[in-house]
């Protein structure tokens, strides 16, 4: 191995491949210093406008730190990325960038080129995110206070059960969906057996017909007319629950 192999390596990241990253910089912070300079100006001739005056404070950090991005997207970092993924496949995770640390050039230049792997698999060891599966549908303990309070509105019963039982639904392509088995309201007593029953996979297109409806009657303060006319029709089924971001 050629004795400079680390600092030539790390070198390779530079010069950026996007040569216009200086001048774009200059560009920015130019840009706010005039825009600054000009505020100020107009302070001198109206003194009391400064409460009105928007971007007396600004400065260029966010566009800068645009320039910068886009500068680093720019590196040539594949075969830097290949050795150092290479040179340290032996070694633990937790310990491949302290390794690396030790072999790359001091300063700038080794600091560089270590950025571009701290959130790579290969060298990362904070936990990564993940994705869990969450219901978008309405809490069950609001579904249940919706069905109470429609219940009684007249007519509010014959409602819950004709959408239960006659509403349209399709998949997520719009394809229309069979229901299947029907499980209806009995009354006061029954809403949550119900809402426990529309739990089961088979029940579940009904459990999202109920979701649309209590919205509906909600945001029309349970007047049945407007409630029919704020339902989706037809209600749209997803294939599976939503997913949600989380940190795992």
């Amino acid at each position: 191995m050629h004795s400079d192999k680390e600092r030539d390596m790390a070198r390779s990241l530079l010069p950026s491949r996007w040569r216009g990253a200086a001048a774009a910089k200059a560009r920015a912070r130019r840009a706010t210093r005039r825009q600054v300079a000009a505020l100020m100006a107009s302070l001198e001739v109206d003194p009391d406008a400064w409460d009105d005056l928007h971007g007396a404070h600004d400065d260029s950090d966010l566009e800068v730190r645009a320039v910068v991005w886009r500068r680093r997207s720019a590196d040539k970092v594949n075969p830097f990325i290949r050795w150092a993924t290479q040179t340290t496949r032996a070694l633990p995770k937790g310990a491949r960038l302290h390794h690396l640390r030790g072999v790359l050039p001091k300063g700038l230049i080794g600091s560089h080129a270590r950025s571009h792997l701290e959130r790579l698999p290969a060298f990362d060891v904070r936990p990564r995110p993940t994705w869990r599966r969450v219901s978008r549908l309405l809490e069950r303990g609001h579904l249940a206070n919706v069905l109470r309070e429609a219940l009684e509105v007249p007519g509010g019963h014959a409602l819950v059960n004709e959408v239960l039982s006659r509403h349209a639904l399709v998949d997520a392509r719009h394809e229309p969906i069979s229901r299947g088995a029907v499980r209806l309201l009995h009354g006061v007593h029954d809403v949550l057996p119900l809402l426990e029953a529309l739990e089961a996979p088979a029940l579940r297109p009904q459990r999202y017909l109920l979701d649309a409806l209590c919205r509906a009657l909600w945001r029309a303060h349970f007047e049945l007319e407007q409630t029919r006319q704020a339902l989706p029709s037809p209600v749209v089924v997803p294939p599976w629950r939503d997913f949600e971001f989380v940190r795992g």
